[in-house]
Formats: C-alpha cells, structure tokens, sequence
C-alpha cells in the first residue's frame, strides 16, 4: 500500500509537470537545442521540436522507429514497449489493447515467421531495418474478418532511387552468454532492388533456466497438492528474408519475397510432487525429471504481389498469391522416480507429436476514387489450408493407456468485401462490409472417430470517423467486429496423458466474434505529444480454456462457453522535459470481466501496465538513459478461474555513444534488472473445481553490450506494394501466434 501511494504522488508530480509543459508549449517560451531534435533557426531565435516519435491516422497509430535514438543497438522486441497501446512483460509475451487477439503483419502483410512464434523472431530481429511499427487498432473491412482486434504492422524501410548498395550489421551479447548477430543488406541496379536480412541468436540454459511452485486444493476430496518445478532451455533460431521489387514502369511494380526461420530447443528439468489428504497425511509423492531432446519448428513463405496503376491518382489494382507452410515437431522422455503409493502404474512414458500447417492464398484488391473525396476499395480473396497432426503416448508398463492420433483438418475460405472512404477538409468518414463463407472438414485417417465438417457464413461491418481538429490535436472514433476461428491444435482430440492432467482438443468448436469501440485523442506538439485511448470489447463466445478436476487429476481443453469484456485506457506520452532530456512514457489501466454460464463462474478485476524511459544527452556523443517496466499492476486477467501478477517493477539503465563519421558506428552498454536478481510472477486459480497459488522465478539480472556498424552511401530499400496477402483468423493453429 505504501508503494502504491508513493506512485501515486509521484503521478500527480509528473502531471503538474506534463501541465507546466502544456503551458509552456501553448506560451511559446525559449528551449535549448538538442542533439537528436530537429533544429530550425529563425534569424536569432532558435526553435527546437522532437522529432515525433507517435502519429495517429484514421484506422491506426505508426510508431516511427527511425525517429528512436536506441534503434541501431536494439531490438524490434525492444522498441514494442514503446509503442503507443503495446505492452510487452518480463517474459517477452506481447499484448496489443491488452489482450493477445492480434495478428503481426510485416509490410501490410502476415508474415507467418512473425506470427507463429513472435517472442523468439521479435527479440533477435534488429531495430534497424524497421521503418515504423503500426497498431491498427480498428481494422477496416478490407481485413476486418480476419480474426485479430488489433493488427501489429511491421514496416521496413522503402527504396529510393539512388544506385548503390547498404546496409548494416550488429551484434550484441549478455553476461547469460548468449549472442545475438544480425545483418541487413539492400542493392539497386536500375529497376530492381533485391534486399536480405538475417538474424542468429543462441540462448544459453542460465538466460531461460526457471523455477516454479505450486500449491492446488481439490475442492471435491480436500486433497492438496504441491509441485516444485525447474527447468533450462537453452535454444537456438535463426531467419532469413530475402526480398526483390522491379519497377517495370511508372505505373507497374512487381515485388516477390521468400522467407522465414527454424529454432530448436532442448529443454530439460525436473519436478518434485506431492499429494496430502484433507488432515494433511502424505498420501502419495514421486520425482518426475524429463527431456525434451527434439523440441523445435520452422516456418518459410514465399509470396509475390503486382500492383497496377493508372493515370488516374489513387486508382490501383492489386493481384496477390501467397504460400506457406509451418511445421511443428516434439519428442519428451519423462521418468518416474522415488515413488511412494504411487496413483499409476507406468513408471515412464514418452510423448511425441508432430504437426504440419500448407496454406495457399489468392487475394485482388482494388482502389477506385470516385467524384469529390470519395474512395472505394473492393476486392475478394480465396484460402485453401491443409492441416495434419499426428501425436502418440507410450506408456512403460501400462500399455492400454498408449495412444496414437492422427488428425487431418481442411478448410476452404471464400471472402468479398467493400470499403468506402471519404474525406472533407478536416474530417475522414470509412465505413465497410465483408463477407466470408468457409467450409471445413475434418477426419481420421486412422479411424479414432467419425469425420466431421461445418460451413459458417459471416457478416461483418465496421466504421469510423477521423476528425483533425487542428494542426496539433486529432480524434478519431471508431467501432469494429472481429471473427476468430478455432485452429488445429484448437480442434484436435488426440488425448495427452499426464500423471496430474489430461489434455484434449475440441473439435466441435465454432468461431467467436469480437465487438470493440473506441475514441482515440492525441496532441502532436513541439516539446510535447501525448496520445489516450478509451476502448471497450465485448466477446459473447469467446473461445478459451475449460477446467475440470476429478480424484486429483485436471482436465483440460477448449470451448465456447466464455462471455468477455474488457474496458480500459490506454496512453502515451513523449515529453522534451529539457534540451537535452526526454521522457516516454507508455502503459494502460483496464478493467476485464470472464462469465461462463454453464459452470456459473465470473471472475473481474482491474490490471494495468506503465512504461517509462528517461533519457539524457550528455557530451561527447554519450547518452544515458534509465528505464522502468512494470507489467503486472493489479489483476491480469487471463480466463475466468483466476489471475495472475509480476509485483515488482524492473529497473534498467543503459550508456551509449556513436563513432566515425555519420555517427556509422554505435555501441550501448546495458544493465538490466539492477533491482531484482529474478523475474517474479506470481499466478492464482481462485475458483472452479480446485484452487491454487503459484510462484515462477525467472533469471533476469544480466549487462548486455551491443554494436552496430552501418556500411554504404545510399538508401536503398526494397519497394513494397500498398495492399497484399493478410491471413489471420485462426486461434489454437501452428500459424497463429501460438
């Protein structure tokens, strides 16, 4: 309580500073140049602005990356805390309007490298070669269907036409000993631009070497239950993107590009556990060390758009096909040891599974400016997905428990939509419909059980208004629906056996739909930019995680059964407090609520999140910065049984200079969690058929040096079309996000 009033008051100090800084913006007062600003002298009063970092349009906030002084030593990871209505936790799990219905798209299209293992590619991809990071917050109906609230748009930087070849190169490694290397690369000749990027990063067993402990109460019997757990995972990934544009002419542009990445994980650990009846009489306890030798996946794509332009401004057509397919691959080796009254009989079992994900996508847009400030965007797509699983459990000494699954899950989509934008003086008025039908069909090659298919039609408009109000302050208010449509690992009922769980997918579930509004309210000014957003999202049949437990064992899979709501605000502040002194501030405060009817649960609470970084430029080229994240204020919410939190703040502080000519050469040196040796999060199921309290540690202390060396003279980057394939609606599948 203590903490929370100092933080308090310490909020109310920052606002009567933020207010003296309004004042002092609107009265026009002198200010003192600043080495990364913008500088303008006017005969002998010198003017200084911030180089805006935040912008808002009417269907999304950019976040200008190249604007950030840490974006050659940093990761795209890194820079997420940072943007506008992101959040990003100690354990590098993203969240958009603070939940994790959101799609990651690069260059206005999904990138299923990003999307299907996001912390992993995020946090080893470089800073550098990003343009800005969007948050389209409201998708329009040319994407609205397509399964994400919120969209996170990944945007490289573009070519000119300048002749030449650059790039840059960094490295970077930590006191855990794990290396990072990237590179980027682009070269022009003439028309056609090719472009490369490439990352490695290796994770050593102390950067993610856990402890957890748990304590569970089955309501039914009174039995508890406690189990201590550790593990390492040391891992390895590596990308590479390779991408090429030809300008044909003024009014034809063809762009193609292959990519993608493989990791590996070799996870290891043990658990100790123990059960007591209700008098507290040890009933049964055994030591469960495992492996997890072959623990990996990849994921590549290729795609190539063509866009048409005419004489006529804004008129464009765009043709595009994309294909990819992910894979997913796992074998455990568990043992059973030291038992004593043990409830089974197995003394061993091994589990392994193997997945695969081939999609193939068609999609034609069209742009046509019709009379006045009017324009339409029409266009349909077509997806065809093939999905195979195929899981197996062996048992020591109890063979009737083995089980071998194979599962095969196909689905057709068909979608139309129409979108109409119109602009007059200061106000953007888009409104927009779209249509889906898609057919699925599942089976058992095996013959485990009877095939099942389903069509869905679904309708889903969308609207919003923008409104400039004057050059430094805009509104915009919007409303959108979403559609979420239940993947593979969703749909699946192989049956996963544990000695304390059993897991099984569902394969009668049906696709959940999302309602958001929202206002979004932002001041762009010269020593201060500012951005709020209030939102509301209702979500009837919300596709979570159902919970059972019977004689000690808990039973998991999914259902439809969940009713959600979140209301909340979200902010964002850049303030030039000095010259040479900047604050960003980023975080949210929302209130979440879960219903189930059919178990007679609701679980609510208020969460939130802060983000803030102090920089100072110092002489000599040296600039120091201090950091605080904070990602577990309150309740977070995650299902309706319970909630999690991370009590303690993180505290990071960071030095770095720039070197040779045109600052080419960067090296930052870092400290983080100067504060806290571990990450704590701390997690409680308070009702439904058990209870239980949780503690997770996870290293986190470590000092980081990086470097990076930009090469070449010009600035050539790969050319992207303006509209191109965006698949996102699965939940539950290889491809989204998992």
């Amino acid at each position: 309580m203590k903490r929370m009033v100092k933080i308090v008051m310490a909020l109310v100090a920052l606002m009567g500073s933020v207010t003296s800084a309004v004042a002092q913006e609107a009265t026009g007062m002198d200010s003192v140049a600043v080495e990364w600003g913008d500088t303008l002298q006017l005969q002998d009063v010198e003017v200084v602005t911030m180089r805006q970092l935040v912008k808002t349009m009417d269907d999304r906030v950019s976040y200008n990356v190249q604007a950030d002084p840490e974006v050659r030593t940093s990761t795209v990871l890194d820079m997420l805390r940072k943007v506008p209505l992101v959040s990003v936790d100690g354990q590098d799990n993203v969240r958009v309007n603070g939940g994790g219905s959101f799609k990651i798209y690069k260059n206005g299209h999904p990138d299923p490298a990003l999307s299907s293992n996001p912390r992993e590619v995020l946090r080893a991809m470089p800073a550098s070669v990003v343009k800005r990071i969007e948050v389209i917050t409201e998708p329009g109906a040319r994407y609205d269907a397509e399964g994400a609230t919120a969209i996170l748009n990944i945007v490289t930087v573009e070519s000119v036409r300048i002749e030449g070849v650059n790039g840059t190169v960094s490295a970077s490694i930590n006191t855990f000993g794990s290396p990072n290397a990237s590179a980027y690369v682009a070269a022009r000749a003439g028309k056609f631009t090719l472009g490369a990027t490439g990352f490695y990063q290796k994770q050593t067993r102390r950067m993610f070497a856990s402890e957890d402990e748990t304590w569970t109460t089955y309501k039914d019997t009174g039995t508890t239950m406690y189990n201590r757990y550790r593990n390492e995972q040391p891992a390895w990934v590596y990308n590479l993107n390779l991408n090429a544009s030809l300008e044909i002419d003024s009014l034809n542009l063809i762009t193609a590009s292959f990519g993608g990445y493989r990791y590996g994980m070799n996870i290891y650990g043990d658990s100790h556990i123990e059960y007591h009846d209700a008098t507290g009489q040890l009933l049964t306890s055994y030591d469960n060390p495992f492996n997890l030798p072959r623990y990996g996946g990849m994921t590549w794509n290729g795609r190539a758009d063509w866009e048409h332009r005419t004489s006529r401004k804004d008129e464009v057509l765009t043709a595009s096909y994309m294909f990819s397919t992910t894979g997913q691959h796992e074998e455990q080796f568990d043992s059973l040891i030291n038992l004593v009254n043990p409830p089974f009989d197995y003394t061993s079992y091994n589990k392994w599974g193997k997945e695969r994900f081939v999609e193939h996508t068609w999609q034609l847009d069209y742009q046509l400016p019709l009379w006045g400030h009017h324009l339409l965007e029409v266009g349909g797509k077509y997806i065809l997905r093939l999905n195979k699983s195929h899981n197996r459990m062996n048992y020591d000494g109890a063979a009737e428990l083995d089980t071998d699954t194979r599962f095969k899950h196909v689905m057709h989509v068909g979608a139309a939509y129409a979108s109409w934008r119109y602009k007059v003086g200061d106000v953007t008025l888009r409104g927009g419909v779209r249509y889906e039908y898609s057919h699925f069909r599942a089976s058992y090659p095996n013959g485990d059980g009877e095939p099942f298919g389903r069509d869905l039609h679904d309708v889903v408009p969308s609207a919003s208004i923008h409104w400039q109000l004057s050059p430094f302050n805009s509104l915009r208010l919007s409303w959108a629906t979403s559609l979420n449509r239940p993947g593979i690992n969703y749909l699946n009922p192989a049956v996963k056996r544990y000695t304390s769980t059993i897991e099984y997918g569902n394969p009668h579930l049906s696709s959940a739909r999302n309602n958001m509004v929202s206002i979004n309210f932002q001041h762009t000014g010269n020593r201060l930019t500012f951005n709020v957003k209030p939102s509301l999202t209702i979500t009837n049949n919300l596709i979570g995680t159902s919970r059972t437990a019977h004689d000690g064992i808990v039973y998991l899979t999914n259902s439809n059964d969940c009713r959600y709501m979140m209301a909340g605000v979200g902010g964002f502040v850049q303030w030039m407090m000095t010259g040479k002194t900047t604050l960003v501030m980023n975080g949210e405060v929302c209130y979440k609520r879960y219903r189930n009817p059919s178990q007679d649960l609701t679980n609510s609470g208020w969460g939130g999140n802060l983000y803030a970084q102090l920089s100072q430029q110092l002489p000599w080229k040296l600039r120091v910065t201090a950091t605080c994240m904070w990602y577990g204020i309150g309740h977070d919410l995650n299902h309706v049984y319970g909630y999690s939190t991370m009590p303690d703040p993180t505290i990071m502080l960071g030095l770095s200079r720039s070197f040779l000519k045109d600052n080419r050469l960067t090296v930052r040196l870092s400290a983080n969690s100067i504060l806290h040796k571990h990450q704590v999060d701390k997690t409680f199921v308070t009702q439904g058929d058990y209870v239980n309290h949780g503690v997770g540690r996870y290293n986190q202390r470590n000092v980081q040096v990086s470097v990076s060396y930009a090469f070449g003279s010009s600035n050539t980057r790969v050319k992207q079309t303006e509209t191109t394939v965006e698949n996102d609606d699965l939940v539950g599948g290889l491809r989204s996000g998992n």
